[in-house]
């Protein structure tokens, strides 16, 4: 098997190009060791080498609903130009060794940005772009990170700071001196580049960038790429799942600082020589005469929405009335797409019923390890599932554990993988069970032909409009009050959110909604304010005092309810009947 994994992942090597190429294909899951390549390379001049110079590579559409286009050629030449800026006002040897943060959504100076970064070789990390100042600070200090570039004002960082506002001027900000360089000149001179920065190219297994997900500690997890093994297996996936190709158009629905942001909105197209579409506000898609000028007028041909926008949209089906003759293949991205909600946006948009990729995979994998393929039949792969496993080479599978639940696991290494944790090896190390298996922590199912289906997470995860929070980090700012003396954040579905918030607070006072508002704004975001706050006298714990919240979330469901399951560890089962009544008034 080892033979056979090997033989794959080589022959998948020459879907990019390389300045050498790898004769390590794999060792120790580390992929193409001795392989050196350039990411931007591949994205552009690659593209530019076999013709493509002039064709659109990315659609930009504004939150006004304003349309910018940019060729393959026109975004080299801002790359260089963006490039020239940052060394003539940061140290060379200072920007090399950072890792530059872009706290942006989906537009040109991000993917600009992210792929100038990619030209000179040194590793970035996209935040999202309504993150706090102190969400920012804490993903800043584990990043270790002195260059930020963003499109907020705040000076009062004390860090060497390029400042975007909004699309009109980027302003840099260095400790002597400050001054304004006018995006609309930037642009206007995107035809005309007098800097040609050579490509620096990198060893295959260099950070190409990093990514931050939930942490069940309470603190995001740094997730690292690698820049071979990420590249392969985009663009691997870009063909096997969607069916790209160079005449693809690909509207891709997500915000830059998710990893569809950069898997199927930037990096892939691009590595196909493929026609993009940034959305910088995806929500604005529900406006109906936008989101058919973007369908027909630039022909998308592949359309990849969030499970949250398409339940939206769904519940305001009578107001859209669009059919596109364009629409190849359906897209679903942030969580399972359950049957009813498949079903409808399989027909909504197209002429004919498509499938829908209803893509399974997390930022530590990259890109797509389970999910409908674009030409799978609705018979063989029907909606509710996320299908087969990319290909059997992975070796997908379930492992039964408690309470007759399968949770499933990977078992041989793929070049996405993630390559580090930044917060450090122990919380790598935590993916990997005692047999090398890599864990998905989620519980999972097949049907009667072998589609995977998915039916939560093994750990407290809690899902809200695709920004995934873990109940850990909710609670661990919430008890920073000293008002608070115990919570608990639990996630419950919902039709249009995907989870709401709600939280169990124990405390003397019972008005502290306002301030527990602000905290959870402050630290995580509007998107994830509480839908309900409790106060209940204690929580439900064990004897080892971990919390049950499950016995929460069966409570919230169904106040009445009489069996709550195995209590016998409980230290203080009388709790539930006070919670009971709480939640009945």
């Amino acid at each position: 098997m080892k033979k056979k994994i090997k033989h794959f992942w080589k022959k998948k090597s020459e879907l990019i190009s390389w300045e050498r190429e790898p004769k390590k294909i794999i060792k120790n899951k580390i992929f193409y060791e001795d392989g050196m390549l350039n990411a931007s390379f591949n994205c552009l001049q690659k593209n530019i080498n076999d013709g493509l110079g002039n064709k659109v590579a990315i659609v930009y559409v504004d939150k006004n609903g304003s349309f910018l286009r940019v060729t393959y050629k026109e975004l080299e030449n801002l790359v260089n130009n963006f490039i020239k800026y940052l060394l003539d006002n940061f140290d060379k040897k200072e920007l090399l060794n950072n890792i530059i943060a872009i706290h942006s959504s989906a537009n040109i100076i991000s993917s600009v940005s992210m792929l100038a970064c990619a030209k000179l070789g040194i590793t970035h990390c996209v935040l999202f772009e309504d993150l706090s100042k102190e969400a920012i600070q804490v993903r800043l200090k584990l990043l270790k990170s002195k260059i930020l570039i963003t499109a907020a004002d705040i000076e009062s960082y004390n860090l060497k700071i390029i400042n975007q506002k909004g699309i009109k001027k980027i302003t840099f900000f260095n400790k002597k001196n400050k001054f304004n360089i006018d995006l609309k000149n930037f642009l206007s001179n995107r035809n005309y580049s007098p800097y040609n920065f050579k490509y620096t190219n990198v060893k295959s297994n260099k950070p190409f960038f990093v990514l931050f997900t939930s942490g069940t500690t309470g603190i995001p997890k740094g997730i690292v790429h690698s820049t071979a093994g990420y590249l392969v297996y985009t663009k691997y996936t870009c063909v096997e799942q969607f069916g790209m190709n160079k005449d693809t158009v690909m509207l891709t629905a997500s915000d830059a600082g998710w990893m569809n942001g950069h898997t199927y909105a930037l990096y892939g197209p691009l590595l196909m020589g493929a026609k993009t579409i940034l959305i910088e506000k995806p929500m604005s898609l529900i406006n109906e005469n936008l989101f058919k000028k973007i369908l027909l007028s630039e022909k998308v041909s592949i359309l990849y929405l969030p499970v949250t926008l398409i339940r939206l949209m769904r519940s305001i089906d009578e107001k859209i009335n669009i059919k596109s003759k364009y629409l190849k293949t359906l897209g679903s991205m942030g969580e399972p797409l359950s049957k009813h909600i498949g079903r409808w946006f399989s027909k909504k948009f197209s002429l004919k019923s498509l499938q829908v990729v209803n893509a399974y995979y997390q930022t530590e994998n990259s890109a797509i390890l389970a999910s409908p393929k674009y030409n799978d039949t609705l018979k063989k792969v029907p909606f509710g599932t996320v299908g087969k496993q990319v290909n059997n080479i992975l070796g997908m599978f379930l492992e039964k554990i408690a309470s007759k639940k399968s949770e499933i696991k990977i078992k041989n290494p793929w070049p996405g993988c993630m390559i580090g944790v930044i917060n450090g090896k122990k919380q790598f190390d935590k993916y990997w069970d005692d047999k090398s298996n890599f864990r998905l922590f989620d519980y999972a199912s097949l049907d009667k032909n072998k589609n995977f289906i998915i039916h939560g997470r093994l750990d407290d995860v809690i899902n809200i409009r695709g920004h995934r929070i873990g109940s850990a980090e909710v609670e661990s700012v919430l008890l920073k009050d000293q008002n608070i003396h115990e919570v608990c954040a639990i996630g419950v579905v919902d039709d249009l959110e995907g989870d709401l918030l709600i939280v169990f607070i124990a405390s003397k006072h019972k008005d502290l909604d306002q301030i527990i508002k602000k905290i959870i704004t402050k630290n995580f975001g509007i998107f994830a304010v509480p839908k309900h706050i409790f106060y209940i006298p204690e929580m439900p714990k064990t004897r080892s005092g971990k919390i049950l919240r499950r016995s929460l979330r069966d409570l919230y469901y169904k106040p009445d309810t009489i069996e709550m399951g195995d209590l016998s560890t409980m230290v203080n089962p009388g709790s539930i009947d006070k919670i009971r009544k709480i939640l009945k008034n």
